[in-house]
């Protein structure tokens, strides 16, 4: 029986691990597209904001939603390892939602990545004139 313990123990383990770690990419697709919002609105700096932003926000919006079936997914394979700790039988059955949380893991920080680095492109090729200070020379 304390075995049995000691594996669920270690399956919620996992699992809040994997809810952090959704919760941050989360957190941080979910804030970047709510200022990329803002300034394509207009609300926060519309005077140096880059046009058009669609593409980026787009990207934001995808790795939010990627962290969020990445938590559907890493709960289903917590759900998968309590179950197999309550029967005392272990399988890997909890192999394919574990494989498609990290797959979400991935592509939620790989959307992100790509948004910012196209964001700060569409900012730096939207600059059409020098600073002020090298025109004085």
């Amino acid at each position: 029986m304390e075995a049995r313990i000691q594996q669920i123990r270690a399956a919620g383990l996992s699992f809040s691990l994997f809810a952090g770690a959704f919760r941050f990419l989360g957190w941080l697709n979910g804030a970047a597209a709510l200022i990329l919002a803002g300034f394509s609105l207009g609300i926060v700096g519309g005077d140096i904001a880059a046009p058009d932003l669609q593409i980026p926000l787009a990207l934001f919006l995808a790795g939010l939603l990627a962290s969020c079936l990445g938590l559907l997914f890493a709960y289903l394979a917590q759900v998968s390892l309590l179950r197999q700790g309550y029967n005392g039988h272990l399988t890997r059955g909890h192999w394919p939602a574990q494989m498609l949380a990290m797959i979400c893991y991935l592509a939620s920080a790989l959307a992100f990545c790509a948004a910012c680095w196209l964001a700060v492109g569409q900012a730096a090729s939207d600059i059409t004139q020098p600073a002020a200070y090298a025109r004085q020379t």
